[in-house]
């Protein structure tokens, strides 16, 4: 597992947080940029031999109340894996315009938080914790909808960001 912190010096997207990395075939070289205090932690790891990619916001904004952002909406996007179990670049293209179209409209518009963001063995998934989950899901149903995208929802009660905090101890402790 590689944990990586951000660097120094580069202003935020207008969108907030979004780290670049570049990941070469081999997970040999990773770059990663600090777009101000609220960055991502980006954890490589290898499972079944290929690649999986976890993205965790370094820490819940302070912004909001944790405690009321009780409710977690799992986005589970499947796909077609590559051989080493990533997305190719077309499906990488859309998801990332999709994941940049959830952040702009549901972070911005529905009280939500983006916080963690997996992507492993043709599966990617963003978690959303949020207190106006049935705003977020039905956004979410509505792309689904126009744009025939593979798309999974799940909700779940998470009032104390339990998911969130296990994997952020387990990147830490790596």
């Amino acid at each position: 597992v590689r944990t990586l912190r951000p660097g120094k010096g580069r202003d935020p997207p207008p969108h907030g947080r979004r780290a670049m990395v570049d990941l070469s075939p081999a997970l040999g070289d990773v770059e990663s940029e600090d777009y101000g205090e609220d960055y991502w932690v980006i954890c490589l790891q290898e499972v079944a031999g290929c690649p999986a990619i976890l993205r965790l916001i370094s820490g819940v904004p302070e912004s909001i109340a944790a405690e009321s952002y009780e409710d977690r909406v799992t986005i589970a996007w499947r796909y077609s894996p590559e051989e080493d179990g990533l997305p190719c670049d077309a499906d990488s293209a859309r998801m990332d315009f999709f994941e940049d179209v959830l952040v702009e409209s549901v972070e911005a518009q529905m009280n939500a938080c983006l916080a963690i963001v997996s992507t492993a063995k043709g599966t990617k998934e963003w978690v959303v914790y949020s207190n106006t989950p049935d705003d977020v899901a039905g956004f979410i149903e509505q792309l689904v909808q126009q744009n025939d995208l593979p798309i999974e929802l799940r909700r779940d009660k998470d009032p104390n960001w339990q998911e969130y905090r296990r994997l952020m101890e387990t990147a830490e402790a790596e």
